[in-house]
């Protein structure tokens, strides 16, 4: 009886660790390239050259770019559970990163950047809503050496060294198991290529790729459990969970209307379909040895679309506005409280303000996303289940360049 019962809490404990809700991919990355709707690939004129596009890094005016930048999240995300009531997460956090280029010739450029490409939140359920609390978090950070050439003068080549480290969370109470507490983290290697092509003085093409991975995080996973007969036991045990991340492929075009209008556009394609299952294993389980419990996740390739603008005041004062639309990866089968993902419409806008050596910028973002219904079966009876979400996320940078 206890062996079953270890066994039905470990499931639980497992099945609670979901990574980061919402869509994995994270391109808050730059605050001006942001309030341009992130469609930067095809820009790629500043330090955030490192993410978008390292080709661009060379292209730079300025021999030295230091971009310090920092966002504050704050989403929603919605369950509506089969009774009709309706349960809120929300777990607001900040996003810091920092990105550096350094032209040591007129062909090449070294770079540099510490960000998070993928998760970077989580959610935060509280017991009254679900009828226990949850709360689970996830980021993969990337530390990312980054070098640039320039092939000619229409054309220069970029390359990014990816190193990931990514770090799980997740806290719960389940009854009659009790409290439930995992930590993992792991790291892992990828790389990138970036290209930038400028056929005529106002028009410049870009393309970016991300490389995939595969990312392992170990740890240890606690149980905490009240046993009849034993009194209260703890189960501390190593643990991993394991999974698969994308191919990024990203198109983009800028053109210079005038000498105060910059437009830009991208496409990027997501290979999530690699992410089919996220397989996650307890260690040397006292009478069972490894146990295994894979959660299937069946993601799907993505498309995410782009448009922005820049507009150039006297002064040295720039408006910039931008729009979104990120597809869902994640199946209607695999939706939950801690893997919510919709569809989401995004309207994005900043200013920014350059004096000397110094540029000051903010952005503000509204992500929509649009409701997801689930319907499933319980003893033969059909039961609904809705999720959406919701964000509103602020972000402030500077930049110095010499």
């Amino acid at each position: 009886m206890l062996k079953k019962i270890f066994i039905t809490g470990l499931v639980v404990c497992f099945l609670s660790i979901g990574l980061s809700a919402g869509g994995w991919n994270n391109t808050l990355m730059g605050i001006r390239a942001i309030a341009m709707g992130a469609a930067f690939t095809g820009i790629a004129d500043d330090a955030s050259a490192v993410f978008y596009n390292p080709a661009g890094m060379v292209q730079q005016e300025n021999k030295i770019n230091l971009s310090i930048n920092g966002f504050y999240v704050t989403p929603i995300y919605e369950y509506t559970l089969p009774t009709g009531g309706t349960a809120e997460s929300r777990f607001s956090n900040g996003l810091p990163q920092i990105f550096f280029t350094y032209k040591s010739s007129d062909r090449v450029t070294f770079g540099f950047g510490a960000y998070i490409p993928y998760a970077g939140g989580g959610v935060d359920w509280k017991e009254n809503d679900l009828g226990f609390p949850l709360k689970s978090t996830m980021g993969i950070f990337s530390l990312t050496p980054s070098v640039a050439f320039k092939i000619s003068e229409m054309l220069s080549v970029g390359f990014n060294l990816n190193y990931y480290q990514g770090v799980l969370s997740v806290q719960t109470v389940m009854a009659p198991f009790g409290r439930m507490e995992g930590e993992e983290n792991g790291s892992t290697l990828s790389a990138s290529f970036g290209a930038l092509y400028q056929p005529a003085e106002r028009l410049r093409f870009g393309l970016s790729v991300r490389g995939p991975a595969r990312l392992t995080l170990r740890g240890k996973t606690s149980i905490f459990m009240d046993v009849p007969g034993f009194g209260a036991i703890k189960f501390n045990l190593d643990s991993e969970t394991a999974f698969n991340l994308p191919w990024d492929f990203e198109l983009g075009v800028s053109y210079q209307l005038s000498e105060r209008i910059l437009v830009s556009a991208s496409a990027q394609y997501s290979m999530w379909s690699v992410l089919d299952k996220i397989e996650k294993t307890i260690k040397k389980v006292p009478e069972m040895g490894d146990l295994k419990v894979d959660e299937v996740m069946n993601f799907n390739d993505i498309f995410i679309t782009r448009i922005g603008m820049e507009y150039v005041l006297p002064g040295g004062i720039f408006l910039r506005g931008g729009i979104g639309m990120d597809q869902y990866a994640s199946p209607t089968e695999t939706l939950g409280v801690t893997n919510i993902d919709v569809d989401k419409f995004t309207l994005l806008g900043g200013i920014g303000y350059r004096t000397g050596n110094l540029q000051f910028d903010v952005v503000y973002v509204h992500a929509q996303g649009k409701e997801r219904e689930k319907i499933s079966t319980l003893f033969g009876f059909p039961i609904t289940e809705r999720y959406n979400l919701s964000a509103r996320i602020f972000g402030m940078g500077i930049t110095f360049s010499f």
